[in-house]
């Protein structure tokens, strides 16, 4: 079983380094449009693809790559929060961090009213380079788990 695990794992890593690499184009094209009102549409689809971006990624690293190396460890099971707490504690992210990062992630699935959509881009932007960080950190723990169970 653990062997399904850890190749599912790499597979998972490396969705995790493209849905990366994706969120830092987007917020390369996004950088002079956060915060403004009124946009024209193809401005918006670059500002609706940096959010479905982060909320992807946001999904890889917790729901998928935290889940899976929590289960390789034999530490699996309990809540979301304490997926959270683990991962703090192995150094990738402060905790408050990934709680906002996840109730963002839970906005944009959610969020319908166009009223709101700046400050959901705006906190998209701010987040994403917290979020970018994270995955180097889990990437470098992550193969040091693989290299325990070849």
């Amino acid at each position: 079983m653990t062997k399904v695990k850890t190749e599912l794992l790499q597979e998972e890593l490396a969705g995790l380094q493209l849905a990366a690499g994706h969120l830092q184009y987007s917020m390369k094209r996004c950088r002079n449009l956060i915060g403004q009102q009124a946009l024209p549409p193809e401005q918006l689809e670059r500002l609706e693809s940096l959010s479905s971006r982060f909320a992807r990624l946001a999904d890889l690293l917790i729901q998928r790559v935290f889940r899976l190396i929590d289960e390789i460890e034999l530490t699996g099971g309990g809540s979301l929060l304490d997926r959270i707490y683990r991962a703090e504690k192995r150094g990738w992210a402060n905790a408050a961090e990934l709680i906002t990062i996840r109730e963002l992630r839970n906005l944009i699935a959610h969020e319908y009213a166009t009223e709101k959509m700046v400050e959901v881009y705006t906190a998209v932007a701010a987040l994403s380079p917290k979020l970018l960080a994270m995955v180097p950190k889990v990437i470098a723990y992550a193969n040091l788990t693989l290299q325990k169970y070849p």
